[in-house]
């Protein structure tokens, strides 16, 4: 394992273990009893906060908290796909880096042709770690709004279409009060 892939996982260890955060649903004894059981809860039943947590720490997490389960492979199976890359393209880099400064004379064009691979896999690299954060943020971001959307209900009582007439567009809303 290489000194690159050892600090990965390291990071991602402390990242997994070092988040954490609490919740508190004190409420005030002002109200009474009555009041409680007529309320209905105004809180969501799925963390936006909670939901970003779990992509950030494995993409495809957030998806299945929030019950996008179709999206969680997607997101995991792109992530580590990309994490496979950085690595993969990170030990061709560094071979190629060891051969070309081992090399005395660098003008020779097989020193210009090992400087290419390692500028292609350095490249690589880099690129596919800048993949790696655009899925780890669109996950995120599609756990987050997961999360907020939970709870949405879509249902028959508000509805709207549009009609015209000759010479006039009509915009129909009803809303039906059970």
């Amino acid at each position: 394992m290489t000194d690159y892939s050892k600090s990965i996982f390291i990071f991602f260890l402390l990242l997994f273990f070092g988040v954490s955060h609490s919740y508190s649903s004190e409420q005030s004894d002002s109200l009474n009893i009555a009041d409680k059981e007529q309320s209905k809860p105004t809180y969501l039943s799925k963390s936006p906060s909670g939901a970003i947590y779990r992509s950030l720490i494995i993409p495809g997490w957030g998806q299945l908290y929030t019950g996008s389960y179709w999206k969680a492979p997607i997101f995991f199976a792109g992530a580590s796909t990309l994490a496979y890359f950085i690595i993969s393209n990170n030990s061709e880099y560094q071979k190629y880096a060891d051969e070309y400064n081992k090399l005395v004379d660098k003008t020779t064009i097989q020193a210009r042709i090992i400087r290419n691979k390692r500028e292609y896999y350095r490249d690589n690299r880099d690129l596919s770690a800048f993949y790696l954060l655009g899925v780890y943020v669109l996950a995120a971001v599609d756990a987050y709004v997961d999360a907020h959307l939970y709870d949405f209900t879509v249902d028959d009582n508000l509805s709207f279409n549009f009609s015209y007439s000759k010479n006039y567009l009509y915009l129909n809303l009803k809303y039906h009060i059970k």
